[in-house]
């Protein structure tokens, strides 16, 4: 399978690791589990190491070996099984010297199990705007790439942001009731415009009007009409916006 020859070709143990999960659920189950506890361990490690308590710095060490080994993390494990016993014996030098080494390898596991539970999951854009004829066009466009869904107000746009996992909101501006602004409003007060980029679709191409959206923090502005080149375009600055968010 194409998930886990990604793990195969990073040198993971899968096969071993099935062999004491029992099934690719349980494996995955807990891998995810591994992954997203990673970075929160990292913080702690690092505390430990600064307040030099290294009774505990070995101990958090151990309990990263120990997870990455039945996971299948053969040789991440051995860097923490190296700092899990210099802990032990308050080797604080080794534990400078080599600590960027620890840190590079936590982001090695992250930036891998990112990619193994991203594959064949397709990114979730919503598009927002009163006209069908807008929202049947731009899902015709981009559809092949995305998980689309629509919405045809700001009420039930804000619904949607509360309750899906969105890669990106294409906003129209003018709509009744709830317009754009009242969604960026939103987003704004649950700092989601940091999270989720914001591209504005609009025919009111004043300067004030620009000016306010961008003040949401807003990543880009679709004018109408538009073709189908600015719509890759915008989708360009999409993707963009989450590599520079990334380095």
């Amino acid at each position: 399978m194409e998930k886990v020859d990604l793990l195969v070709n990073n040198n993971v143990d899968v096969k071993g690791s099935l062999e004491f999960w029992g099934d690719l659920d349980s494996y995955n189950e807990n891998l995810l589990e591994f992954k997203n506890s990673l970075k929160e361990k990292l913080k702690n490690l690092e505390e430990d190491k600064n307040n030099q308590d290294w009774q505990n710095y070995s101990i958090l060490a151990h309990s990263m070996k120990s997870e990455a080994r039945y996971l299948g993390f053969k040789e991440e494990a051995e860097i923490f099984l190296a700092h899990e016993q210099k802990g032990k014996e308050n080797e604080q030098n080794f534990i400078e010297e080599n600590y960027p080494t620890l840190v590079n390898t936590v982001n090695k596991i992250i930036n891998i199990l990112d990619k193994y539970f991203d594959i064949g999951e397709k990114k979730i854009i919503l598009i927002v705007d009163d006209s069908n004829i807008i929202l049947n066009f731009l899902e015709k466009s981009i559809q092949n790439e995305f998980d689309i869904i629509k919405a045809k107000s700001g009420e039930e746009a804000i619904n949607i942001i509360k309750s899906k996992k969105l890669y990106a909101v294409l906003l129209d501006l003018n709509m009744p009731n709830l317009n754009g602004f009242d969604v960026l409003a939103f987003m704004k007060e649950q700092k989601l415009t940091d999270k989720i980029p914001v591209v504005i679709i609009t025919g009111d191409d004043t300067e004030e009007t620009i000016k306010k959206a961008f003040n949401y923090g807003v990543l880009d502005v679709l004018n109408k009409p538009f073709t189908e080149d600015n719509i890759k375009r915008v989708l360009m600055s999409i993707k963009n916006s989450y590599e520079r968010d990334n380095i």
